[in-house]
């Protein structure tokens, strides 16, 4: 009989699993360190799931970012009731700041455009180290019961240079004012940062192990189909031949809206898409996905609001999903947040997957 980590690696591979497997995030369990995972998996709740069949996937975070001639600055302060904690980073080329505000996002590190170039510094003063001796201990927690996916710096912050800037230094209204206006210091930026992701890949493709991700988190109305051809496409290409050289199949995580960009995601180098939705959250349903990318692998992420289904008509829903992906090339996971009804879902879902063949 197949292990988890069998079928979900069949699935990845573009095979047919005996079984499709459903599996979580090793976050979404509450673990952010292997110490943690080990420990989730231990618990009574989660061992129950296991037991049922319930894959882990766990992100090993393999590369170090090292930044050279930076102070960070950390200040916690009150401000009308709320902790307002703000990251500050020195450089000779001046000082960016960020800020959370009971722990949610408020302010970004780029407000203007030489925020960039401070940015753009930081990043080229950034040095990669290799953590390959994680691997193994990752291997060792989840064994057979999932499988261990290779990220770069950051963990959930590896994505490429521009979603990178979308993201993690400009956020979205500074970002999408800027690329619309073609601000010289964000391409700057962004060829800094597509230089230190090549290299991240060169470190990754020496390493350990087979399955490497890209956190994407894609929301294409905010560069457009043209901006992904001409800014995506290439480092996607470059990227991908860098990892398959060293034996490695790429995966990257996309939840959103991605119908517009159908064509150009078919004649992608990734092998994987991730976390792939269907409507409301997503606008492509899986058949629709199978008629558009017949030989990708759909790693699919189930609609929030199944877990909010009666078991019946929880059943119901993901045998019609699994319909319409066909079983083989796919897999379902819990990607996004962990739904308060887990420890009685996840068993229904687990075992309506059982049922089919």
């Amino acid at each position: 009989m197949a292990t988890v980590r069998d079928n979900l690696t069949t699935v990845l591979e573009g095979g047919t699993p005996e079984r499709t497997p459903l599996s979580i995030y090793d976050w979404n369990m509450g673990a952010i360190t292997s110490d943690e995972l080990a420990a989730r998996m231990k618990e009574d709740a989660w061992k129950r799931l296991l037991d049922l069949g319930l894959g882990v996937t766990a992100h090993c975070e393999i590369i170090e970012a090292v930044e050279h001639g930076v102070e960070t600055i950390v200040e916690e302060r009150e401000d009308d009731g709320a902790v307002l904690r703000i990251v500050r980073k020195r450089t000779p080329e001046g000082e960016i700041r960020k800020a959370s505000r009971n722990g949610w996002h408020y302010e970004d590190w780029i407000k203007e455009p030489h925020d960039y170039r401070i940015a753009r510094w930081i990043v080229e003063h950034t040095g990669l180290q290799p953590r390959y001796e994680r691997f193994a201990r990752c291997e060792e927690i989840v064994g057979d019961r999932g499988l261990v996916i290779l990220t770069g710096s950051g963990n959930w912050l590896h994505r490429t240079p521009l979603m990178k800037i979308n993201i993690d230094w400009a956020g979205t209204e500074q970002f999408c004012t800027d690329l619309a206006l073609e601000v010289p210091e964000l391409s700057e930026l962004h060829e800094a940062l597509k230089e230190q992701f090549l290299a991240e890949q060169r470190l990754l493709a020496a390493a350990p192990g087979r399955y490497v991700k890209w956190l994407e988190n894609l929301t294409i109305g905010m560069i457009g189909p043209r901006r992904y051809r001409e800014l995506l496409v290439p480092v996607y290409r470059e990227g991908s031949l860098i990892l398959e050289s060293g034996g490695k199949r790429v995966m990257v995580h996309y939840d959103g809206q991605l119908n517009v960009i159908a064509d150009q995601i078919a004649a992608a180098p990734f092998a994987i898409i991730e976390s792939v939705t269907e409507p409301p959250e997503g606008d492509m349903t899986y058949d629709a996905c199978r008629a558009c990318w017949p030989d990708k692998v759909l790693w699919a992420n189930l609609n929030a609001g199944v877990y909010q289904e009666p078991p019946d008509m929880l059943r119901q829903t993901v045998i019609s999903k699994r319909q319409r992906a066909g079983k083989r090339a796919l897999a379902f996971e819990i990607s996004e947040a962990l739904p308060p009804t887990w420890k009685e879902t996840v068993p229904v879902i687990l075992k309506a997957l059982d049922e089919l063949t």
